[in-house]
C-alpha cells in the first residue's frame, strides 16, 4: 500500500455518536484498520465489505474481526477513515 499523505481521520471524531454504516460512510471516504499493537495501519475494500455484510451493516458491528496482517493482533484494534485522494 502506498503511503498517503494526508493523515488518517479519527472514525469516532468524524461520526460522533453516530454508528455509521456503509451506506452512510460518504463515498470519498477510505476504511482501514489500525494495529493496537504494531501500530500497523492497513485500508480495506469497503466496497466489497459493504457487499458481503450488506449496506446496513454498522461498521462498529465489524470491528472485532479486524485482524492485523503483520503481528496478528485480534484484540482491540480499530478502525480509521481517510479523505480518498482526488
Amino acid at each position: 500500500m502506498t503511503n498517503r499523505k494526508l493523515a488518517p481521520l479519527d472514525f469516532e471524531s468524524l461520526f460522533n455518536a453516530q454508528k455509521p454504516t456503509f451506506e452512510s460512510l460518504p463515498q470519498w471516504y477510505e476504511l482501514g484498520g489500525h494495529c493496537s499493537q504494531c501500530e500497523r495501519e492497513g485500508w480495506v475494500d469497503r466496497w466489497q465489505l459493504a457487499r458481503e455484510h450488506g449496506e446496513t451493516s454498522r461498521i462498529a458491528d465489524l470491528r472485532p474481526a479486524l485482524r492485523c496482517r503483520k503481528c496478528g493482533n485480534k484484540g482491540s484494534n480499530t478502525w480509521i477513515v481517510a479523505q480518498a485522494p482526488r
